[in-house]
């Protein structure tokens, strides 16, 4: 739907701040694969003035001073987009809380977008790439339950290979990340996934670790659920957020199986 007063850009600013909540102007530049910033600026300055969006910028010290402004929905947005049926109404109705949100909260929708910049710079020329945040998944009761921090599909002529992804951050308690791998072995179990996507393979499963420590427990713990249980019910992969980050190893995912060693 072409929504009033916009740009067709500018739509597109609105439909990736609805998935991932919040975004800075580096990583919208990215996304728009823009080289003059100032373009982005002010297609932002546009939506802010008429009410679109909302900006967080602090100027109050140096370091503040030097990290991009951090954008939002605004009200305006959501009578606009709950006409969009791609949106969902639950999901838009968060608008109102956006001001009163932490910055764990605002960090963690920001460490997402980068996860998805990450997928799409190593997407290949033969492949479409699909992403989908919380929100975009608000509509599916079959996911597992919580949902995962995101849902990929990677598609080529022959194949398309999915993934359910969960991002762990350095306050997540290890037990809240073992309980985790639980729900995807009970989900795996239940016969969900398959009873309501054609028949089609269960995802693999991503884990983003916040530290190699935690990493290796939860390969250690995982490993010892799957020799329990005479199988690997799910494809476990594990990395760690700086691995993501900084791409300084050639093999990005460590998968976990039974054969591997100690």
């Amino acid at each position: 739907m072409k929504l009033s007063n916009i740009t067709p850009k500018q739509n597109e600013i609105l439909l990736y701040l609805y998935k991932f909540r919040f975004l800075h102007t580096k990583q919208l530049q990215t996304l728009f694969n823009h080289k003059d910033p100032q373009r982005i600026k002010a297609w932002l300055r546009n939506l802010k003035e008429n009410g679109y969006v909302t900006m967080d910028y602090s100027r109050k010290t140096f370091g503040e001073n030097t990290k991009p402004a951090v954008y939002s929905l605004a009200t305006k947005a959501r009578h606009i987009l709950k006409e969009n049926d791609k949106c969902d109404l639950t999901v838009l109705n968060k608008i109102y809380k956006e001001k009163k949100r932490t910055k764990k909260f605002i960090n963690r929708c920001l460490a997402v977008a980068d996860i998805y910049l990450f997928f799409l710079s190593q997407q290949k020329e033969n492949e479409e790439l699909y992403f989908f945040t919380e929100s975009n998944l608000a509509r599916y009761d079959y996911f597992p339950n919580p949902l995962p921090t995101a849902y990929i599909a990677v598609k080529t002529t022959h194949q398309t290979r999915r993934y359910f992804l969960d991002l762990f951050e350095e306050y997540t308690p290890p037990f809240v990340v073992r309980n985790r791998v639980k729900t995807y072995l009970n989900y795996a179990s239940s016969g969900s996934w398959e009873a309501n996507a054609n028949n089609e393979p269960l995802p693999s499963v991503l884990f983003i670790c916040p530290t190699v420590p935690l990493k290796k427990h939860i390969a250690y713990y995982a490993k010892s659920l799957f020799a329990k249980n005479f199988e690997e019910k799910i494809g476990l992969f594990l990395t760690t957020k700086d691995t993501i980050k900084y791409k300084a190893e050639n093999i990005i995912w460590e998968k976990v199986t039974i054969s591997n060693k100690e």
